[in-house]
């Protein structure tokens, strides 16, 4: 009986063995059989933003072997002209870029351009209302670190990642930066106008003295006293990208220079004064050319050819920080066009210029010219490189002709209809209106503001 008994447990026990066997099989031929997630292309995107950085000045440097790092992006990755719009505002433009979506869905507005083309706008308060990439991807559990960005002050309290404001530049404010932690370790990298001369110096860019212009100077005088802020403020946030990007690593980092923008609204007054007076009359006459156009494009490169080699050397940083599971993004907002005797973006009888748009990667085609990209892509091309899916509400798509013809297939786009169900976080309690009050003074010493068209009539960019 016992013997039996002992029997009967050790068969129930291979049963249960034999049983356990089969259902763990049975799993793993499921596992097997369910769809596997959808590969990611990649698995960091850098992002850097270049302010007023233009095709037609890029490529004869290039040509000229002045921009090594930027030769090199071009040849293993795709590039092309980037498509803008009107107004050609840096806070709308950017913001633009960051949520893929027109001024009349982020809400950032020019309402001066509104009112005067009749746009119906649907709201009237001044905030932005939809959601940026980053605080997309921290939403879905992605990291991202985002520097200096156009109307992200103050910076929303994002979950997975940081951001510090662009009113970082203005202020040394612990609310400026989110989370308020990093703000002590990134205030002492802050540079001040001495710091900047120096390094002025030490990097060989111009000073820019006003006994040197070969134009008068007008208007472009408050620019060029204010120039040396401008420069610390770059190179204040190159010193943090820098800190920041070693060490607190982030899936997704972005970061933004706007000196190129700064020194083209005044650099036509240091050119050559005989090309500038033949240009000119040209015009005046309505016998401008393409290549009456490349000559002084030509000429306006070589003025700001050491601005364009401080991008080169920024750009050649990240090239170096790349592997092979990395996606490096560059872009502008715009360009600069020779009208009425100057070089301008925004003014409303102008075609807005064409910015610049480079892309390499796992993914991304390799020497190759992509055409048709505008600033409302960017954002949609970011989210499928870090494997999220493009919503259908966002006003651009995918790059899809900038990547290798079996991408798609290897790493199918998917889509969502809008990140916008959920209710955007946003800073609480923070008083803007001191750093706020800076914005109009710096549009202004810019010439946005009561600025004019024409420097033969000292004034240096129309915005009416």
């Amino acid at each position: 009986m016992l013997q039996w008994s002992f029997m009967s447990r050790l068969v129930r026990g291979l049963l249960v063995v034999a049983l356990a066997g089969s259902a763990a099989a049975g799993a793993l031929a499921l596992r097997k059989r369910a769809p596997e997630l959808p590969l990611r292309p990649a698995d960091r995107v850098f992002f850097l933003g270049f302010d007023g950085a233009d095709p037609d000045l890029i490529e004869p440097l290039v040509a000229q072997g002045k921009l090594p790092a930027i030769e090199r992006l071009m040849a293993m990755g795709t590039y092309g002209r980037l498509r803008s719009f009107s107004p050609t505002k840096s806070a709308i433009l950017w913001t633009s870029v960051a949520t893929g979506k027109t001024m009349l869905k982020h809400g950032i507005i020019d309402w001066t351009y509104v009112n005067k083309v009749g746009l119906q706008v649907p709201f009237e308060d001044r905030s932005r209302k939809v959601k940026t990439y980053w605080e997309i991807l921290s939403e879905r559990g992605v990291t991202t670190g985002t520097l200096n960005w156009w109307m992200s002050y103050p910076p929303p309290p994002i979950i997975n990642g940081y951001i510090v404001s662009n009113a970082f530049r203005h202020t040394l404010e612990p609310h400026t930066v989110h989370p308020q932690r990093l703000f002590p370790l990134i205030a002492p990298l802050k540079l001040n106008r001495e710091d900047a001369l120096e390094e002025m110096r030490r990097q060989g860019m111009p000073a820019w003295r006003k006994q040197d212009a070969t134009l008068p100077l007008h208007g472009a005088r408050e620019v060029l006293d204010a120039y040396p802020l401008y420069v610390s403020q770059d190179l204040t946030v190159d010193r943090v990208s820098d800190y920041l990007f070693a060490t607190q690593p982030v899936e997704v980092f972005s970061t933004y220079f706007r000196l190129v923008d700064v020194t083209s609204h005044f650099a036509v007054h240091f050119v050559d004064r005989k090309l500038y007076a033949e240009t000119v009359a040209l015009e005046d006459a309505g016998r401008l050319t393409p290549e009456a156009t490349q000559r002084m494009d030509t000429e306006f490169a070589r003025v700001l050819t050491p601005l364009y080699q401080l991008m080169d050397r920024t750009i050649a940083k990240y090239l170096a920080r790349m592997d092979d599971r990395t996606v490096l993004i560059v872009s502008s907002d715009h360009g600069f066009d020779f009208y009425r005797g100057n070089y301008a973006h925004a003014h409303h009888g102008m075609q807005p210029p064409d910015g610049v748009l480079f892309c390499a990667g796992p993914g991304f085609k390799q020497g190759s010219r992509l055409k048709g990209a505008t600033l409302f892509d960017i954002a949609p091309t970011i989210l499928y490189s870090i494997g999220q899916p493009v919503p259908s509400d966002m006003d651009g798509t995918l790059l899809t002709a900038a990547l290798e013809p079996d991408e798609l297939p290897r790493c199918p786009m998917r889509s969502i209809a809008s990140y916008e169900s959920q209710e955007r976080q946003t800073a609480s309690g923070t008083a803007a209106s001191a750093i706020d009050d800076k914005v109009p003074e710096d549009l202004k010493t810019l010439g946005y503001i009561q600025g004019g068209g024409d420097i033969r009539e000292g004034k240096t960019e129309k915005d009416d």
